[in-house]
């Protein structure tokens, strides 16, 4: 780790320290991809976003967001960035990256990062974004019952909402942190009951039932630190 990401790591540590022993609370929200729009986690990246002039999406992935928003109603210029190559993406690399955006969408990104990586890019995104715009980050719940590094071997490291929420609004940014299921919601009256019994047992355990965290970013005029 170098001095520079080891700073930025323990930046604003006791400020961030106070702040989570009064978090706010993080409502929870539904996401899932087997449907041909937006879920109700994503409806509020879009509400985020809607008025935006310019976005970049980090990890594009297959542009599918892109697809969704737009057929929304999204009208401003959507840029988007990736390292895979089975799209045409406007930039392969976040370095090539040199005007500001009103908003930028980062999802499933920052867990393949380790921790020092993972704080620089979250500073480097935040640099992208005119001043008064919008990150909105989705990234696996270190909370979860099951460890986000289990269920994927490129995932390196994971947040809580708690941490996510006091760096981001250590820096001044306002910060809102949502805890996301995933999939379709419960059909039947087992099912139901099986989902309350699993949310009590992970709250039993100091853990959370949530597989994702969404975090909707508005940065200030001027960054803390």
């Amino acid at each position: 780790m170098t001095q520079t990401s080891q700073n930025l790591v323990y930046l604003n540590y006791w400020k961030r320290k106070q702040l989570a022993t009064h978090p706010p609370t993080f409502p929870v929200r539904r996401h899932r991809w087997d449907i041909d729009e937006l879920s109700d986690a994503h409806l509020l990246i879009y509400e985020a976003i809607r008025n935006a002039s310019s976005v970049l999406d980090v990890g594009a992935g297959s542009m599918r967001f892109m697809q969704l928003v737009q057929r929304r109603g999204f009208a401003g210029r959507y840029d988007t960035q990736d390292i895979g190559t089975e799209f045409d993406y406007t930039y392969s690399d976040l370095d090539q990256v040199s005007q500001t955006y009103d908003a930028i969408v980062c999802m499933d990104v920052l867990e393949h990062l380790e921790l020092a990586d993972g704080v620089g890019f979250l500073h480097r995104l935040l640099s992208l974004i005119n001043p008064g715009g919008v990150l909105a980050i989705q990234t696996p719940n270190a909370n979860f019952h099951r460890h986000p590094l289990s269920w994927d071997m490129t995932h390196v490291h994971a947040y809580n909402p708690v941490d996510l929420w006091s760096y981001l609004t250590a820096l001044g940014t306002d910060t809102m942190v949502y805890r996301v299921e995933l999939g379709p919601p419960p059909a039947g009256l087992r099912d139901r009951v099986h989902a309350r019994i699993r949310a009590w047992l992970a709250s039993e355990l100091q853990l959370d039932h949530c597989e994702n965290l969404l975090a909707i970013v508005t940065k200030p005029r001027e960054l803390s630190g």
